[in-house]
């Protein structure tokens, strides 16, 4: 039997892409929280560990992003290999 409609992908597809969205809407979540902090004149010790957690959360999704690149890059040879 022949199939002439069967499409297939065989991109790679961005396994931490969820992680990324998710860390992404946290950070943006706590900078939310910050500037609502910060408008309140909110606690100066508050504020702080807000920071630290933005910065944080920044480090974090550029280290995914890092990671998703290298797994890309290692489909792409593995497809180039077959």
């Amino acid at each position: 039997m022949k199939y002439n409609n069967v499409i297939v992908d065989i991109q790679p597809r961005p396994v931490l892409q969820e992680l990324i969205e998710d860390l992404t809407n946290k950070m943006l979540a706590q900078k939310r929280v910050l500037a609502d902090l910060e408008h309140m004149n909110g606690g100066s010790s508050l504020v702080r560990g807000l920071q630290a957690d933005i910065k944080l959360l920044d480090q974090v999704i550029e280290r995914v992003y890092a990671q998703q690149e290298l797994i890309n890059m290692r489909n792409e040879q593995l497809i180039g290999l077959n």
